[in-house]
């Protein structure tokens, strides 16, 4: 199956060595080189101290449901098909808040009907083409989800 659905650009200096490491089934974030706040998204000063200083680190791709969204409405034409899919913010283990599509055993966009704040979740590294690996979120006691009743 073809992958057909938008993707980032791995290419954009901001991000391009995030999108290498999620290939090699990695989280790797900036770090504030003056206060040590691990941070994502990238951004040119710290948001905590306003260094422009950092590093990247990685970081363990585990951490807890902090919230989430089922979308029964496409909020792009080109996810028409895709709905109802589900997008959940993962307070990581080593820091910020992470916002990606979660997935179940039944399939890339998670149907999931039984979800509970505060689950234990990690990175699914989706490898959708050649160039570029995605970040998807699964609980991490790997119990299959009920698709919900319509």
């Amino acid at each position: 199956m073809t992958y057909s659905l938008p993707l980032p650009d791995v290419s954009d200096p901001a991000t391009r060595e995030f999108w290498q490491a999620a290939r090699d089934s990695r989280l790797l974030l900036e770090r504030c080189s003056a206060c040590g706040v691990v941070r994502w998204p990238p951004s040119p000063l710290c948001p905590e101290c306003w260094s422009d200083s950092y590093d990247r680190v990685d970081v363990r791709p585990t951490g807890t449901l902090w919230s989430y969204a089922v979308y029964h409405k496409a909020m792009s034409p080109a996810f028409k098909d895709a709905v109802p899919y589900v997008v959940a913010a993962v307070q990581l283990d080593d820091g910020p808040l992470m916002f990606g599509t979660a997935t179940s055993e039944q399939g890339t966009f998670g149907h999931i009907a039984q979800l509970q704040i505060g689950d234990r979740m990690e990175a699914d590294f989706d490898h959708v083409t050649t160039e570029t690996t995605l970040i998807r979120w699964r609980r991490a006691d790997g119990d299959a989800v009920e698709e919900p009743r319509s």
